[in-house]
């Protein structure tokens, strides 16, 4: 939704590491990051920040790691999986690299990597194999 980057950022692990002076914390074990209808599961969670202390990108690592979000009131969540998912805050931008997998109102594309950039709700999909998707037939109106 595109009030989700004005929402409070909570984020859940069971460990957790600080280097304030490189401006990184390190979530892992079981991480879930969660503001507004955007979710993020992963075993490992990288948070960078800027220099002003504002949390600038989130980069999540996992076997694998999950996405998912709402674009709009009305619109379907969007579901996604890959081995790493970073999402830059400021940019909105969406990278997932590694077996991904994202589904949308029962409609499934697979591909190496992807690059969504979610304001524009536009993704780009390459790697080294084929990228395929599925659109699951709709059934027939019965009178």
């Amino acid at each position: 939704m595109p009030d989700d980057k004005n929402q409070s950022l909570r984020i859940s692990a069971d460990k957790q590491e600080i280097d304030l002076k490189q401006g990184v914390v390190i979530y892992s074990g079981d991480v879930k990051l969660i503001q507004g209808t955007l979710e993020i599961t992963a075993q490992k969670i990288h948070v960078r920040k800027d220099k002003d202390q504002e949390e600038e990108s989130f980069t999540a690592e996992g076997s694998p790691a999950h996405y998912q979000q709402q674009p709009e009131a009305g619109k379907p969540i969007i579901h996604a999986e890959a081995g790493t998912i970073h999402y830059n805050v400021k940019t909105e931008q969406l990278v997932l690299d590694k077996n991904v997998s994202i589904e949308q109102n029962g409609s499934v594309t697979k591909a190496g990597h992807v690059d969504y950039d979610i304001k524009s709700q536009t993704a780009k999909f390459s790697g080294t194999g084929r990228v395929e998707t599925v659109i699951p037939a709709k059934p027939e109106k019965k009178e």
